[in-house]
């Protein structure tokens, strides 16, 4: 039975609360908010989120430092990218020009000099130059990267340059040193732990490039807390308490350790929760989903 003093969602959010006020028990409406993306702000994202804001709203200086964010699959490297691309978004001045802070690519799969660079106009949303000289290209993006006053360039799979020949290695990274230095772009690279052999080939940009790793999580304090944070995010009517110690150990021991993973398990379990009518997550609820981990080797 419910407490006397506790009042009906008080688990929830005010987002949350207003949401499950306004749907008017629509069970789908309520699946397609659980299915959202939504930004977790666990503490290290949190951290990794404000050291990349702080590169891009600093002073531009000669041999701006860098940051490459390393991790296994599904453990955060998207998340922290979307919550950056979220919060710099191009905008058009008065004067009519472009502002775009931030430029997200993806390292093309067989990436050269050409490919990095087409991905990058298509980044700004520019047609890319399928023909003509390296040196035009390279040229075209530098004025274009100064025009939209672009303060930071992120790449994510980075670690797809270690799959190519060493030659085409060296002139990929000289190409991305190159544009760093011509106009003070610092850079975030994400990808898996091979990103650190593609940058131990360069000494100048292994240098450059300060290290973050995300690791898996661990069932601890920090682990509940992630839990009870995310519950004020699902529209279910009764308490969970995701964060308490049994039922953490039990949602950790289904997943991998990898945020992913976790949120996907929560995500299947209170949708089954909303149609079963339980209308809270519970181990039989988690239990009912049948869910698969995926086992990964995690970066160390």
């Amino acid at each position: 039975m419910m407490n006397s003093n506790t009042q009906p969602e008080d688990h929830l959010n005010e987002f949350t609360r207003k949401f499950l006020e306004s749907c008017n028990g629509d069970v789908e409406k309520k699946v397609r908010l659980i299915q959202s993306d939504n930004w977790i702000g666990y503490l290290s994202a949190r951290k990794i989120v404000d050291r990349i804001e702080n590169m891009i709203e600093m002073e531009r200086m000669n041999r701006m430092h860098s940051l490459a964010i390393i991790g296994s699959t599904d453990n955060g490297k998207t998340s922290i990218r979307k919550r950056i691309e979220s919060k710099y978004r191009m905008t058009t001045t008065d004067a009519g020009s472009i502002q775009m802070p931030v430029v997200s690519i993806q390292m093309p799969p067989d990436p050269d000099a050409r490919c990095l660079y087409n991905s990058m106009l298509k980044g700004m949303m520019l047609p890319v130059i399928s023909s003509g000289k390296v040196d035009y290209i390279r040229e075209s993006v530098i004025d274009s990267l100064l025009d939209y006053n672009v303060k930071c360039l992120m790449m994510d799979e980075f670690q797809h340059i270690d799959r190519i020949p060493d030659r085409k290695q060296r002139t990929l990274l000289d190409t991305i040193k190159y544009i760093s230095n011509q106009i003070s772009l610092p850079m975030v690279a994400f990808g898996t732990s091979e990103v650190l052999n593609v940058l131990a080939r360069d000494p100048q940009l292994n240098n450059r490039f300060k290290k973050v790793h995300l690791t898996q999580w661990e069932c601890d304090e920090d682990f509940q807390r992630l839990l009870k944070s995310y519950e004020a995010l699902l529209p279910l009517k009764e308490p969970s308490d995701l964060g308490e110690p049994s039922l953490a150990q039990f949602i950790y021991s289904q997943t991998n350790g990898t945020i992913g993973e976790i949120i996907t398990l929560i995500r299947l379990a209170a949708i089954e929760a909303l149609r079963s009518g339980v209308e809270k997550i519970t181990v039989e609820v988690i239990k009912a989903v049948n869910f698969e981990s995926v086992a990964y080797k995690f970066d160390a």
